[in-house]
């Protein structure tokens, strides 16, 4: 596998907002978005499988958040780690570029669409999944309701706005985006730990 960095820390954004994770972060991703706050997960290095399950069994956290660049490149690695650690809680974030090809293996899925082509087969592939009680997505938005991820808000379960990192000009947009989803009784993600730690990794 090509990680970029593992760390504990705790979600900041998303269904599971606070939670105390190990986050494993691959390299490599499908896109070049000029937004991503990730660019730097290019930097990665080779780490066997085993090497990654001992980190995990290591942890004393029991949520694990597999994230990148684009993890699902990696996908048959982490199905891997997965059979070794099924004891864990396993929470993938993808764009939905690439799609599971085992939902079942993770606890939660997390897309986070680019585009609506890709969001629209999104919405198609989990139509299509039998849920249960172990398993669980969310459908999350990144906008600024002007121009990003403006055609994709009707099928979104979360909104999160678009970050700047202009302090005046996010504040704008979150504030935007929390009353468009009052109004709209869409769920509203906030990224506590840009809030809190701005750019610096491993938080």
């Amino acid at each position: 596998m090509i990680v970029n960095e593992i760390f504990e820390s705790i979600q900041g954004e998303g269904k599971y907002t606070g939670q105390p994770c190990l986050f494993i972060r691959l390299s490599g991703c499908t896109r070049a978005c000029s937004f991503c706050d990730t660019k730097y997960h290019t930097n990665g290095k080779k780490m066997t499988v085993e090497q990654v399950i001992k980190k995990i069994e290591k942890s004393k956290m029991q949520y694990i958040v597999w994230t990148g660049g684009e993890p699902m490149l990696q996908q048959d690695e982490i199905y891997k780690v997965f059979i070794r650690t099924d004891f864990k809680f396993h929470q993938i974030e993808t764009n939905g570029d690439i799609l599971p090809a085992v939902p079942g293996a993770f606890s939660y899925i997390g897309f986070s669409p680019k585009e609506k082509r890709v969001q629209d087969n999104v919405v198609a592939y989990v139509n299509q999944i039998e849920l249960s009680d172990d398993f669980d997505y969310d459908i999350k938005i990144v906008t600024d309701l002007e121009t990003e991820g403006v055609d994709m808000i009707d099928n979104a379960t979360l909104l999160m706005p678009l970050t700047t990192y202009d302090k005046n000009k996010d504040l704008e947009i979150q504030r935007k985006v929390w009353k468009y989803c009052v109004a709209n009784n869409i769920k509203y993600a906030p990224r506590i730990h840009v809030d809190i730690w701005g750019q610096k990794r491993g938080v």
